[in-house]
């Protein structure tokens, strides 16, 4: 199994950035910062499903302890992010098709309302706007990690649209476990591609006072995304390492 904990200088700077802006934000302790700090990792895709993840270099790199990484470790078990092999380590999930429709289960229950009250006005409809600008450039430029990091992104200002930090909260655990659903399958672009066009009509419509109808088309969006994602699985798009 291969770790990806080291990346280019580029790829470096971006998860830096992202990890340095969650731990300072957030009024958390030192093992639920770093916790938080690994969740951007897996998010971003700079970790992938059976991914080893070593302590002296993962603790390294998120300025903690190894005692304390190890408290982190057993912070996301509990969220199915990470799991423990006797003997043999630490390694990031790779989640099967419970945990896809667990995940969709949820995302149905609370995207879909986050849209429905949200007004044409919202500060988080910007920051959607800008993810579906990233996933263009990205896509233009071949790059279909970073268009579904975008598209996870997407989805987090789509939950801030509820204006509730619980819900926030919650997402991020989702979104991480999601990105590892998007690492195991072989062709990003095959599960990103069609959905920079779907995150855009769904911004117009909230932007025209169309909430209702944003909301059905999410619900229409989620419930297309979790058939693809399982036709995956099932057709063995699905990485076996």
């Amino acid at each position: 199994m291969r770790c990806t904990c080291h990346h280019g200088a580029a790829g470096s700077r971006n998860g830096a950035g992202r990890i340095s802006a969650v731990t300072q934000a957030l009024p958390l302790s030192v093992p639920e910062k770093a916790a938080q700090a690994l969740r951007v990792l897996i998010t971003d895709g700079e970790v992938s499903p059976g991914d080893k993840l070593p302590e002296a270099d993962l603790a390294e790199r998120l300025g903690v302890s190894r005692n304390t990484l190890r408290e982190v470790f057993r912070l996301l078990a509990r969220e199915r992010l990470v799991e423990h092999v006797p003997n043999r380590g630490v390694f990031v999930s790779r989640p099967g098709l419970p945990e896809v429709f667990d995940v969709f289960r949820v995302r149905q229950l609370i995207e879909p309302e986050a849209i429905a009250g949200a007004a044409p006005g919202h500060p988080s409809l910007e920051r959607m706007r800008d993810c579906v600008l990233r996933a263009r450039a990205a896509a233009e430029a071949d790059d279909w990690r970073a268009v579904g990091t975008a598209d996870v992104t997407f989805h987090e200002a789509v939950i801030a649209l509820a204006d509730s930090p619980i819900l926030e909260d919650l997402y991020r655990s989702l979104a991480a476990q999601l990105r590892l659903m998007f690492g195991l399958i072989g062709s990003p672009r095959y599960m990103h591609e069609q959905y920079i066009d779907r995150n855009e009509q769904i911004v117009g419509l909230i932007q025209r006072g169309d909430s209702a109808g944003a909301a059905q088309e999410m619900r229409a969006y989620l419930h297309d995304a979790q058939e693809q994602i399982v036709n995956a699985y099932v057709s063995g798009r699905v990485s076996s390492v």
